[in-house]
């Protein structure tokens, strides 16, 4: 763990240093780059710098989600699917968001996702 972006990182959180600021700048690090894995988790690479060095000025809990979703693989409890990975909520939040409606499943998520308290913003 003492790649230049978690030394960054740790440089400027100290002992405030959240677990998922210290994934985010570890997976930098294993990757060789802040690029790809800003790709990784769907946002530039200008924001994972200014998350890194604490300077970020807009929402740490979304960076803080996708972090914990794509790269932690977190998981939560599905009202619908029962336990699944962060990252596949937000991928059927994003399709009942889209009207897909094609079975079921789908139609039971576009009533759940709105409701649910999971709900990304």
């Amino acid at each position: 763990m003492s790649g230049p972006a978690f030394a960054r990182a740790a440089h400027h959180w100290g002992a405030d240093l959240p677990d998922w600021v210290a994934a985010l700048a570890i997976a930098c690090d294993a990757a060789g780059s802040q690029a790809g894995t800003a790709a990784r988790v769907g946002y530039s690479g200008a924001v994972v710098s200014q998350v890194l060095k604490r300077d970020y000025r807009g929402s740490y809990d979304a960076v803080e989600a996708a972090v914990r979703a794509r790269i932690m693989a977190a998981t939560i409890e599905c009202p619908v699917l029962g336990q699944i990975l962060l990252e596949d909520c937000h991928d059927h939040q994003r399709a009942a968001g889209a009207g897909a409606r094609e079975s079921t499943l789908q139609v039971q998520l576009a009533r759940a996702c709105p409701a649910c308290p999971q709900r990304r913003a």
